[in-house]
């Protein structure tokens, strides 16, 4: 996985009332380094992007109107279709989106930390080829 340069990947503990984006990208490496191992080869080349908000083009794209009902999102070409490829594949990237997702934890009365972790797999999942409904039932099966 590979880190925006701002991020360092020494740990804190995150007791802002408003995170910054390096709070965001350790909370994302966090959940990287907790991986299985055979897991973890397989999302070293992810590019995380930490921004506030999702674009305009991206929400439209989704068919989103409020910009806060969007806390993370994998663009990329998933694990199994690279396989069956024969064109140079996308960047692997896995945004997530600040504004929303300290919203959403102070609404639900999570954690940051369990909210970025729990986006954070969602979005790998899609790496490695999983829809949102395959997700749904993993989710649901715990």
């Amino acid at each position: 996985m590979k880190l925006h340069p701002i991020a360092n990947p020494i740990y804190k503990t995150i007791t802002a009332d408003l995170p910054d984006l390096t709070d965001f990208y350790l909370l994302s490496q966090k959940t990287i380094d907790s991986l299985p191992e055979k897991f973890k080869k397989a999302t070293s080349s992810l590019i995380i992007k930490v921004e506030n908000f999702a674009d305009q083009e991206t929400l439209e794209s989704l068919k989103i109107i409020d910009k806060y009902d969007l806390l993370g999102l994998y663009r990329g070409t998933p694990l199994p279709a690279k396989r069956n490829s024969a064109s140079i594949p996308l960047p692997d990237i896995v945004f997530l989106y600040r504004c929303p997702l300290i919203r959403y934890a102070r609404d639900n009365g999570e954690t940051l930390e369990a909210l970025v972790h729990h986006v954070m797999i969602h979005e790998i999942g899609h790496h490695f080829g999983y829809n949102d409904y395959d997700l749904s039932w993993i989710e649901n099966e715990k």
